[in-house]
Parts: C-alpha cells; structure tokens; sequence
C-alpha cells in the first residue's frame, strides 16, 4: 500500500477514535457540571475520567496533525 493512503487510513482511525473519546468524555462532563450547578463537590471518578479523556484526545489530535502535515507535504 503507498504512503499517502496508509496516511490516509491512519488519518480517518485516528479522527473516529477521537470522536469516540469525546464522546466517552462528554459524559463525564455532563456529571461535572451537573455537580457544578448544584452546588456539589463532583464525583471524583468523572473528574479522573474527564481528565483521562482529554489527555488522551489531546494526544491523538497532535498524532494527527503530524500525519496530516506529513500527508500534506506528499501531496
């Protein structure tokens, strides 16, 4: 398989994996801010999750500007 779609391929894993985490983390923020507008502590398992999520989003979003500036400078 050539480089641009094994770039491609990995590109358009990575963009459903972070839609995935998002959406995964989505919940625990919704229980945070629910917490937060009741004047509540949250718990502390949705912040873990929450901070969990978005480490990982993070670091699957800077893999997939490095891909997509990879793939760009093939084009």
């Amino acid at each position: 398989m050539s480089l641009k779609k094994e770039l491609a391929k990995e590109i358009n894993l990575l963009e459903e994996e972070i839609k995935s985490l998002e959406i995964k983390r989505s919940r625990s923020q919704a229980a945070i801010i629910e917490a937060l507008i009741s004047h509540e502590d949250p718990n502390g398992d949705d912040v873990k999750f929450f901070r969990t999520y978005t480490a990982e989003i993070e670091i699957k979003r800077e893999r997939l500007v490095k891909l997509s500036k990879q793939l760009e400078g093939l084009l």
